[in-house]
């Protein structure tokens, strides 16, 4: 069987979370059934969207065969991407947010490199636009040549050292970084047996992070540019946060943190995530903020007193370089439009 064959006919499932994305749910269902790679199918998740997205995800499965529409209740991002695997049948998973854009072969790429290097993972770059250019930019970059790929077997350990962009710039060793986010990678579907996404929860993808990449043994990364990750003012990330919101992002990092500790991995990346209790602590405006802070707090304490000295050194080496990077980006590319 020949190398295109042998892709053709393997199924993605593309989970895709909706809520309340009535302005933008079309253009971003529309480039994922524009994909070069046609065997998928598209699981619409409505999670309890008060606008007209569930009737907009009616129409667009009586469209198009390959869109599967589920109505559940409102449960959050993570319970509707559960809802989505729970129901996906293809060989292979990848996840899209409902306002971002994927170009016509992101999908195609990603599965000929996991094909050809039998990896469990393949992942690409993206263009953080702003969501008035997005259309645009994905018909400018439509027809970009494919760029170079690296083959490497220690994703767990790239995903937790590999993350500063000046650290990775300066190394040479872009390819082996990873987002925090699950979309712009396409994923064995077996890497989540028995493995779903804490509900109601943020940063839901971070506390699953590791356990996927430990179970991988093998992540193919390429440099193509080939989700359009759009930015919107009033987007979740946008928005003013609480004290739940900072404590969920501890308790995914702690997670994480536990993962690498298990695996003998410095867990650097988990230790700038365990810095958000600062902010945490500036949230608290009642008492049971307080508790929860507190609590959060002596979690922290116990992970950090396990490192030693020089992995602390490394660790807040890269924490003070990736802040400085957090600090220019929310001036920049947090702020398009």
């Amino acid at each position: 069987m020949t190398q295109e064959h042998s892709t053709l006919t393997r199924k993605v499932s593309v989970i895709v979370p909706v809520y309340n994305a009535g302005s933008h749910l079309m253009p971003c269902v529309r480039t994922i059934l524009a994909q070069t790679h046609r065997d998928i199918e598209v699981i619409l998740v409505d999670d309890g969207s008060t606008d007209d997205s569930g009737a907009i995800c009616d129409d667009l499965a009586r469209a198009d065969h390959r869109i599967r529409v589920l109505h559940r209740a409102n449960g959050g991002i993570a319970a509707a991407q559960n809802a989505g695997l729970d129901v996906a049948t293809g060989e292979f998973i990848t996840f899209c947010d409902n306002d971002d854009l994927m170009a016509p072969r992101m999908l195609e790429r990603l599965l000929d490199l996991m094909v050809v290097t039998d990896a469990d993972i393949s992942c690409c770059r993206w263009r953080n636009v702003g969501a008035s250019r997005g259309a645009a930019e994905l018909l400018a970059h439509a027809d970009d040549a494919s760029g170079e790929y690296i083959v490497f077997d220690d994703p767990a350990a790239a995903y937790q050292g590999v993350f500063s962009l000046v650290h990775r710039r300066l190394r040479g060793v872009e390819l082996r970084y990873f987002s925090e986010a699950n979309w712009g990678k396409l994923y064995r579907a077996e890497l989540f047996d028995g493995v779903r996404f804490p509900a109601g929860r943020f940063a839901q993808d971070v506390a699953v992070a590791m356990t996927l990449y430990r179970r991988a043994q093998k992540v193919v990364s390429c440099s193509d540019a080939l989700y359009f990750w759009l930015q919107r003012g009033d987007s979740v990330s946008h928005a003013l946060k609480s004290t739940a919101y900072y404590s969920d992002i501890v308790a995914a990092h702690l997670a994480s943190f536990d993962v690498a500790r298990s695996m003998g991995i410095t867990p650097a990346r988990a230790y700038s995530g365990l810095k958000t209790l600062r902010l945490e602590k500036r949230s608290r405006t009642t008492a049971t903020d307080d508790k929860v802070y507190q609590e959060d707090r002596r979690a922290v304490r116990r992970r950090l007193a396990q490192l030693s000295i020089l992995e602390t050194l490394k660790c807040q080496a890269l924490y003070l370089l990736r802040r400085c990077e957090v600090v220019v980006y929310n001036i920049t590319i947090h702020r398009r439009r």
